[in-house]
């Protein structure tokens, strides 16, 4: 039976009835767009229907704790009561920029699904996956990539992998092959000429006609939400009644569509770039210390 679960992004929930239990989504973009927002939007929500939830970040734990509270998600709570377990990617580096050191090793993966296992975690989030889907053997890259996300269908978690946006052709590969293996795929997006960011579904498995990008803002107590339209837009002043001699024409929508442009084949040996930088990894350390789960990945 295919079920759906409630993300905490009203909008999207009320267009699309949230996204399939059980199933991993992609949210991708830039830094500042609001990645980490939703993850904590996410958990928060997940905990509110009695759910327990894993957020693994590139964040060091009490920071974001510090920045859950200041956005008015008392993760705090949730942790002191069990419902959250707070991992943190270890020996974080600012400035570096080569992702093929941050590959975790093979064992971290299975630490990891034992902790989402003997836990009973229903939600997860990966903010940011990067450092499990980057590998040297690029060759191996989809296959890789097929058995890291299945693996997660096998543990029936619904689980949020979050990307920074890709600015190479080996980043895009790794996105564009992620979004293929995933049935919901979402953007945030923010253009130079424009503050106001756009959440745009990518992609949404089941749906023929998906909705142009939605302005949204970050609110403190909801986090992301739809920016309302004014008034005037939202209610248009009524048309005069047309002539009864003249019939008026149907107005036609305009479809254009921006301009796709091929894909680039990935050069090997050169490193992935991202637009934002995220640390080298090799390890994680669960928060708070005092729990059982207290062992290095």
């Amino acid at each position: 039976m295919i079920d759906k679960t409630l993300t905490g992004v009203t909008f999207f929930d009320e267009r699309f009835g949230g996204t399939y239990r059980h199933r991993p989504m992609i949210l991708c973009g830039r830094a500042g767009t609001g990645k980490t927002v939703f993850a904590l939007q996410f958990v928060m929500h997940g905990i509110l229907q009695d759910e327990r939830c894993l957020l693994l970040s590139a964040w060091r734990a009490n920071d974001l704790v510090i920045f859950a509270e200041s956005l008015g998600f008392p993760i705090s709570q949730a942790i002191d009561a069990g419902r959250l377990i707070v991992l943190e990617y270890n020996q974080y580096v600012p400035g570096r920029d080569k992702e093929w050191n941050m590959v975790l090793p093979p064992e971290g993966f299975l630490q990891l699904e034992e902790v989402i296992r003997t836990q009973a975690v229903q939600r997860v989030v990966l903010d940011t996956v990067l450092p499990w889907v980057c590998m040297r053997e690029q060759h191996r890259l989809d296959e890789h990539l097929f058995s890291f996300v299945r693996a997660f269908d096998r543990m029936q978690v619904t689980t949020v992998l979050t990307l920074p946006k890709p600015v190479s052709p080996l980043a895009f590969r790794i996105k564009n092959t992620l979004e293929n293996l995933v049935p919901v795929s979402v953007t945030l997006a923010r253009e130079p000429n424009n503050p106001t960011p756009l959440w745009i579904v990518s992609k949404y498995l089941g749906e023929n006609r998906i909705a142009g990008g939605t302005p949204y803002r970050i609110a403190r107590g909801s986090g992301i939400e739809a920016i309302p339209l004014p008034a005037s837009a939202a209610s248009p002043a009524p048309a005069p009644a047309p002539s009864p001699a003249i019939e008026p024409l149907p107005v036609r929508p305009n479809h254009s569509e921006p301009a796709i442009k091929p894909d680039t084949p990935p050069v090997a040996g050169k490193p992935i770039k991202f637009s934002s930088i995220m640390p080298g990894l090799d390890r994680i350390t669960p928060i708070p210390e005092r729990r059982k789960l207290n062992r290095p990945f």
